[in-house]
């Protein structure tokens, strides 16, 4: 999230997920690893624990695969 206190974030949190700024992701990209996301909480609450975090090797998240239109034919090769 861009900002804490918004709709969505609370939505969030009441899920049990962790708003983390834009920050987070770029680093995550940057070093190609999930990054804890303590030092990159939205809502000051930057802390040792790891409440809602999977551990620092899990690999980042995969990448949703294009969607394809019914009907449509794939592209040929």
């Amino acid at each position: 999230c861009a900002f804490p206190r918004t709709p969505k974030a609370r939505r969030a949190r009441q899920q049990g997920g962790v708003v983390v700024g834009p920050a987070w992701i770029w680093e995550c990209q940057r070093l190609q690893r999930r990054l804890p996301c303590g030092p990159y909480r939205l809502d000051g609450s930057a802390s040792s624990d790891s409440e809602g975090e999977e551990p620092e090797d899990a690999p980042p998240p995969s990448r949703p695969s294009p969607k394809v239109k019914k009907g449509a034919e794939p592209p040929k090769v």
